[in-house]
């Protein structure tokens, strides 16, 4: 470890205090209060909203200038769009917040008449089904406090930078299941975003974060947003160590490098992978019993070895079962300037160019073809054999796809539990959704079939190809009937032993229940 990931005991001792004192935060709140995810939206129209999506920040400007609800405007101008705004504006709209309070605090900064904002407060929102007890759905709105990227404010990034809602945030937070746990941590926690989503389904929520300027954005986050956590200062691990937790969610610093990157948001301080090496390996110890870890993470594929070999790799012995998807792998040169302009540097100039070519020295120099990025999810089984699965996962799937996470581990447990001869007598159903496609060629006879695939219309979205038999075997699974009724019938329409039969398709049936085309009927 270097520097960057010693662990800091007496900043993870020391509380954590939001950017304003508790009076100011309520008038704060006060002002904000019409400035939601639907007011934005709804003075924005589609046209503002499709330019927002887009990142075309001047085209959300000029529908932000057309509305007469100015303290709404003066709000987006300030907190989403970084724009100056007259001193009067500001003060109307922040009322009774006082813009000398504001200025303070570190939120805004008043010059000559004209008000800048020096944070982004961007309003955000999830619907889900409310807590225990309540008989609807409840949706809240929350405000999220950091700073602005690169598309606001141009130039490279500060060292202490803390990241606001971006893809990477949004894609762990629908795939974490949304259950409900005693304990819950956030590491890495960054302006507060999972942990936001954790106070709506976790009875206490820690979160962790190395940077000290994080922590205070994320205190204020919380404040803002009505919800209360313990916030530790520390690297990775270290601010819990003894401690277990139901529910760990990791949107933690991987890029890949050199390991001598200076930004908080995404450098570890580690080389190449090792940072989501250290969580594979650490996380087992501050899981409870059954208890989930979701993280996000990028990984070396290294010349020598398969990407699935060498994570699986790292989870041996440490009984926790784990499905990796890696949803895309890229070339080190795509690597590099993805992350050059995520740190706001400029294309062409001698800093990118003196950045870029080390960046892939160091690539070169340690045989890495490329690197896989993707979606982590371990389950703590104390399994003396678990269940280990890595593989791509290029499709779309439903989101949040977090609630179709557990099904998938339940049912891959049941296939480890079921040998074939009781597999044979289980009872299976088709799943709901399914869809079934012919791709036809041409020939010198006219057109003929020549692939058939199963597509999944929900949840993971998986498209399989298959043959007729395995279609119409499918569509004999009633749920109702032992598995060994379709193999028989299929036997008979083929003419060919049942038992011959049975051993060419078990293992294809047990690829379609892992991957949820059907469904066993007993024991989940």
């Amino acid at each position: 470890m270097n520097e960057r990931t010693q662990p800091d005991e007496n900043a993870a001792a020391t509380a954590v205090t939001p950017l304003f004192e508790p009076r100011d935060l309520d008038r704060l709140r006060q002002a904000l209060a019409g400035y939601r995810v639907e007011s934005v939206h709804d003075l924005l129209g589609p046209a503002g909203q499709s330019a927002h999506a887009r990142g075309d920040l001047a085209g959300v400007g000029r529908h932000v200038r057309r509305s007469d609800d100015r303290p709404l405007a003066t709000l987006i101008d300030l907190f989403l769009l970084g724009t100056d705004v007259p001193e009067a504006d500001a003060r109307a709209a922040l009322s009774p917040l006082p813009l000398e309070t504001a200025h303070g605090a570190g939120l805004l900064e008043v010059s000559a008449g004209a008000v800048r904002a020096r944070l982004d407060v961007r309003p955000y929102a999830e619907a889900l089904p409310a807590r225990p007890g309540s008989p609807s759905a409840a949706a809240e709105t929350w405000w999220v406090v950091s700073d602005f990227g690169s598309d606001v404010r141009p130039g490279p990034l500060a060292p202490d930078h803390v990241l606001g809602i971006g893809s990477a945030s949004v894609t762990l937070a629908q795939a974490t299941p949304r259950v409900p746990v005693g304990r819950a941590l956030d590491l890495g926690t960054g302006c507060g975003i999972q942990a936001l989503h954790l106070g709506r389904h976790a009875r206490q929520v820690v979160g962790t974060d190395i940077s000290a300027r994080a922590l205070r954005l994320a205190a204020t986050t919380a404040a803002l947003s009505d919800q209360t956590w313990d916030l530790r200062r520390g690297s990775l691990l270290s601010p819990v160590a003894g401690e277990q937790f139901d529910l760990v969610v990791a949107n933690p610093p991987f890029v890949v490098s050199a390991g001598t990157g200076g930004y908080d948001y995404r450098d570890s301080g580690l080389e190449g992978d090792g940072v989501c090496r250290e969580l594979f390996t650490g996380l087992p110890s501050v899981l409870a019993p059954g208890g989930t870890a979701q993280l996000l993470a990028n990984w070396i594929i290294p010349t020598d070895q398969s990407w699935q070999e060498r994570l699986a790799g790292w989870l041996d012995g440490l009984g926790c079962d784990a499905w990796v998807w890696q949803r895309e792998v890229v070339e080190p040169g795509e690597y590099v300037s993805m992350w050059l302009r995520d740190a706001g540097e400029a294309p062409g100039s001698p800093r990118w160019t003196s950045l870029y070519g080390a960046w892939l020295d160091w690539f070169a120099a340690s045989a890495v073809v490329g690197v896989g990025m993707g979606l982590v999810t371990l389950w703590r089984s104390d399994a003396a054999d678990p269940v280990l699965v890595m593989e791509d996962v290029p499709q779309a799937v439903e989101q949040p796809v977090g609630g179709h996470l557990p099904g998938w581990i339940e049912r891959q447990r049941w296939l480890a539990a079921t040998p074939d001869e009781q597999l044979r007598t289980a009872r299976v159903r088709a799943a709901d959704g399914l869809v079934r496609s012919t791709d036809d060629l041409l020939g010198a006879d006219g057109w003929a079939p020549a692939i058939t695939r199963l597509r999944q219309s929900y949840g993971m979205r998986w498209e399989v190809e298959v043959d007729d038999s395995i279609a119409s075997l499918v569509a004999g699974c009633d749920g109702a009937t032992p598995l060994f009724a379709p193999i028989t019938v299929l036997a008979a329409s083929l003419d060919v032993p049942v038992a011959e039969v049975a051993d060419a398709v078990l293992p294809v049936v047990r690829d379609l229940i892992g991957r949820g085309f059907l469904r066993p009927e007993d024991g989940l």
